[in-house]
C-alpha cells in the first residue's frame, strides 16, 4: 500500500498543544456565548460582504447620527461590531489550522485504515485455511461490519 504521510506527533508536543487549546478556552471562555441549534438557526445570518456593510452604516450613523433610529442601541452595535471583527482575527487561522489537523487526519487514517482491511483480509484467508487463531480473530473483528454489505431482498409473494 503506498504511505503519503509518515506522522508521529511527540508526546511533548501533545502536551503543548493541548496546553495551549486550555489555555485559549480559558482565555476566551469569559467572551463566548455558546449557542443552542435552535438558536443557531434563529439568528440572522451574515458574511464577508455584511460585515463590510455593518462597518459603512457604524460610519455612516457616526458622521450622521439622525439616520440612526431611536430603537436602534448603536453603541451596542458598535461593540457587537468589533467584537464581530475581533473574533474573526482568531476564528480565521483556527479554521485554517482545524482545515490542516482535518485533513492529515483523513490522510493517515484513510492509509490506516486501508492497511488495516488488507490485513484483515489476510487473517480472513488464514481462517480459510485453518491457520490456528485466525477464525477467533475474524470472529472478533467482523463485528466491525455487522449490518453492512448488499441489503437482501424480501422474497416475492405469489
Amino acid at each position: 500500500m503506498s504511505n503519503r504521510i509518515s506522522v508521529v506527533l511527540p508526546a511533548a508536543v501533545k502536551q503543548k498543544v493541548a496546553d495551549a487549546l486550555t489555555l485559549i478556552r480559558q482565555e476566551l471562555t469569559p467572551y463566548l456565548h455558546p449557542l443552542t441549534p435552535e438558536e443557531r438557526q434563529g439568528i440572522v445570518k451574515m458574511g464577508d460582504r455584511s460585515v463590510a456593510f455593518m462597518e459603512d452604516i457604524r460610519d455612516y450613523g457616526t458622521t450622521t447620527p439622525g439616520f440612526v433610529p431611536s430603537f436602534v442601541d448603536f453603541a451596542g452595535l458598535k461593540e457587537d461590531l468589533q467584537a464581530t471583527t475581533d473574533l474573526d482575527a482568531i476564528l480565521r487561522p483556527l479554521e485554517q489550522l482545524a482545515t490542516d489537523v482535518e485533513s492529515t487526519r483523513m490522510q493517515t487514517g484513510g492509509e490506516a485504515y486501508a492497511d488495516a482491511l488488507a490485513v484483515y483480509r489476510n487473517i480472513q484467508s488464514a481462517a480459510k485455511s485453518n491457520a490456528p487463531g485466525a477464525q477467533a480473530a475474524v470472529d472478533k473483528l467482523k463485528v466491525r461490519f455487522v449490518g453492512q454489505g448488499k441489503e437482501k431482498k424480501p422474497a416475492a409473494k405469489s
